[in-house]
């Protein structure tokens, strides 16, 4: 978002900064509770603490997106918000589908949880690339 910064209002500035850093956030705690998780044999208990504390920063993430929707006034903003994320669904929709199938046969290729990464890679790609196009 650094390129389209400047057309933004503080509004919109303020709170995709906000979910920028959330997602963030959330991708680093995935890879430190994967990389807890490989190195250590966890019990049940501590397994579903992780499982619990690895979905926490999600639903903020959600909870200030949709925060974010609610408050924003621009109607074409908000299209291009919700386009974006259904980018993002679609992306992990389809990578997950794939290694589903794949997965099992590549043991070479340390696959974590690769949804949220596409997701926040995708969704952040789609609404740049929307934003620079009408600038």
């Amino acid at each position: 978002m650094r390129f389209c910064r400047k057309q933004l209002t503080a509004y919109q500035r303020r709170s995709l900064r906000t979910i920028e850093i959330m997602m963030g956030i959330t991708i680093a705690l995935d890879i430190l509770l994967v990389a807890i998780r490989e190195r250590y044999n966890l019990s049940i208990p501590w397994r579903y603490g992780m499982a619990i504390l690895s979905i926490a920063p999600v639903i903020a993430t959600i909870l200030l997106v949709a925060r974010y929707l609610r408050g924003e006034k621009d109607e074409y903003m908000r299209n291009l918000v919700v386009e974006s994320i259904l980018w993002g669904l679609s992306a992990v929709l389809i990578s997950d589908s794939f290694f589903s199938y794949v997965r099992p046969y590549v043991s070479l290729i340390p696959i974590g949880n690769l949804s949220l990464d596409v997701f926040v890679i995708t969704t952040s790609f789609a609404l740049e690339s929307k934003l620079w196009r009408n600038q």
